[in-house]
Order: C-alpha cells, then structure tokens, then sequence
C-alpha cells in the first residue's frame, strides 16, 4: 500500500510506501497527539506497559527536537512495509542552501567573489547550468534525473556491532532542486538492518523521485 503525504509547512508532497509515522515539527501539540497515538496503537494500554510507553514517548519527542533544532521541517519513520512487516527506516526532512562552492566562484584572498575565468573540464561542457551546479557543490554524488527535477544522492553503507551481533546500516543524503533557485530539499534516510545497500537505495530513490512541490518554498534554515 502507498499514499500521498502532504506536508503542508513545506509545500511539498511525497508518496511513501506502507505505513509511515510522520512527524510535523512546527506544531507542537500536533507532534504531541501523533506521538501519543503512535504509542497507544504500538504499545497498548495495558497499565503494566505504562513505563514503556513513557520511555518510546521520551524516545520520540528526544529524536524530533533533535531534527527540529537541526533546521528540519518534518521527520518520517517507517512502522511496516506491508503489514505484518517491519521496515526500520527513518527520513529527516529541511530545506538547505547550496553549498559555497556551489556557483563555481572561487573566493578571492581578500575576501570578495571573482568571476571564474578557469578552463571547465571537457565532460562538463555539454551540461546545463543545474546539473553543472549540482557536480560542483557535490563533488562525487550520484546525479539523479527525478520526475520533478534534478537531485543528488549520496549513500554509506557500515556494520553496526553490538555485543557479538552485527548489522548493516544504510544512511542516504539526497539534495533535491526546488523552485527556489537559491534552495535545496535535504533528505537524510537511515535504514539500520538494511540487508541490500542497493535495493535499500532503489526504494528510497523511488520516494524522493515522487516529491511534488505545490507552492513557493520554505525558507532555508
């Protein structure tokens, strides 16, 4: 099963598969009754889980202050894939400036911006301006032709080790080009357990390619 979240404080929409707990930042007491429900419906009422369900509470409002203080506007955390399924995964979301380096302007010694007048290499030269951009502010990063624009993407994958246990971990950086010229949608995915760094990264490139922008952009923290 898949829907169409839309996340009206950044003006944007995005399809997320299974079920999803998403978290608005900029509302407090709405962030309050989705946590509440989210742990009623996990937990249970029982009062002998009572402590439990104090610690997820505290686990959850810990995490979105985190991302809030951090500049984002919304935080995604996957509960099932397919029901009956857990997929443990979770999404930060801000809008960001490009980076310095971005408009290919070197800075001068004393401090002020000066026209680029180096030699561009030979495989640049049949770029566009946003893709051209996009190699300079992110040197390295895979270049993704999405259905609303242009993005880049970055994925990690390591193992986690607990005790005599190991796990994999997939963490995912994508830039996404906006409306706005002068701002970018960051997307950090962490997928602990992930069993395939490239599936994992199949199915999140197939969520940031249904990104929809339905208005002016939000702000850059």
């Amino acid at each position: 099963m898949t829907r169409q979240l839309k996340f009206p404080e950044a003006n944007l929409s995005i399809v997320l598969p299974g079920t999803w707990l998403t978290l608005p930042l900029d509302d407090p007491p709405s962030l309050e009754r989705q946590i509440a429900a989210v742990v009623k419906a996990r937990i249970g009422r029982d009062d002998r889980l009572a402590r439990l369900r104090r610690d997820a509470k505290e686990q959850l409002r810990g995490m979105a202050a985190a991302a809030a203080a951090a500049g984002a506007f919304r935080v995604a955390l996957s509960l099932e894939i397919l029901p009956g399924v857990p997929f443990p995964a979770a999404m930060v979301l801000d809008y960001s400036n490009w980076p310095p380096a971005a408009p290919g302007v070197p800075e001068h010694p004393d401090g002020t911006e000066q026209p680029d007048d180096t030699e561009q290499p030979d495989d640049t030269e049949h770029l566009d301006g946003t893709e051209h951009r996009l190699r300079l502010a992110f040197p390295g990063a895979e270049l993704l032709a999405l259905g609303g624009g242009l993005a880049v993407r970055r994925a990690i994958a390591s193992t986690i080790r607990a005790g005599d246990e190991t796990a994999n971990d997939v963490k995912i950086q994508y830039w996404v080009i906006t409306p706005d010229p002068d701002t970018l949608l960051h997307i950090v995915v962490d997928a602990p357990m992930a069993s395939d760094t490239e599936l994992y990264t199949q199915l999140f490139d197939a969520i940031v390619d249904s990104v929809r922008f339905t208005g002016v952009i939000v702000a850059a923290s």
